[in-house]
């Protein structure tokens, strides 16, 4: 889905201090939940069975529940918890935390059961292409990945302009134009439309929206319930 009005780039309601932040390594800057600053991210979580609700106990990587013995349906152990990186770019209207979630992340996602929020200073968040795990060759993803690389403001950036150029080559049955897109860059890049799957196209290039395939890693352990600003 694309919007078909004008899309801003993000703004901030004050700087971001140093008493803002909670949490910040090389990959994210995660900051409290009470101050109206930042970007809200999700994640999906799935409650294990004879367990408290991950709302009161908060989430753990793929690691630490291995290491503890957690059996949580993955074969692949990664040391991150993955959050989604935002869906739209445009003004966040920091009114409530729902307003702040529906400006990233459009209508009624607040509302998504199983999914928990955080807030993050965009300036300082790295952003990367998930599709990447898919598409590319297993002895390069990793490479590929620190490649697609960028912060979530340059990210807004891009998908700002993404979303613009998306509207000048619509309807792509005149304009000739179907929009593919770079797993590394992350931008919209027109091809011609003459019948090709986006499943026949070559990578780094997809046709799945880029926002819809990135991601923000957070490496703490034990993600307690003092990060969310929300946990449905």
């Amino acid at each position: 889905m694309y919007l078909t009005d004008k899309i801003s780039i993000i703004t901030m309601s004050d700087a971001i201090h140093q008493s803002d932040i909670m949490y910040e390594d090389s990959l994210v800057c995660i900051l409290r939940p009470d101050v109206k600053k930042g970007v809200i991210v999700f994640t999906n979580y799935v409650q294990p069975r004879d367990t408290e609700s991950l709302r009161l106990l908060g989430l753990k990587t793929g690691k630490k529940m291995h290491e503890e013995g957690i059996q949580f349906g993955r074969t692949v152990i990664h040391p991150y918890i993955f959050f989604r990186a935002p869906w739209f770019s445009r003004d966040i209207d920091y009114s409530t935390y729902e307003t702040e979630i529906n400006s990233s992340f459009g209508q009624g996602q607040a509302d998504s059961n199983h999914r928990c929020f955080i807030r993050v200073d965009p300036d300082k968040t790295i952003v990367f292409s998930s599709e990447i795990r898919a598409r590319c060759k297993p002895n390069a993803i990793d490479k590929e990945i620190l490649g697609s690389q960028k912060t979530l403001s340059d990210y807004l950036k891009i998908i700002a302009q993404n979303a613009e150029l998306y509207k000048s080559i619509r309807p792509m049955c005149v304009t000739k134009k179907q929009p593919a897109y770079n797993l590394i860059t992350s931008e919209l890049i027109p091809i011609p439309n003459d019948g090709i799957s986006f499943r026949e196209l070559n990578y780094p290039l997809v046709g799945t929206p880029i926002e819809r395939n990135s991601e923000i890693l957070v490496s703490i352990p034990h993600l307690t319930p003092e990060y969310f600003v929300l946990c449905t």
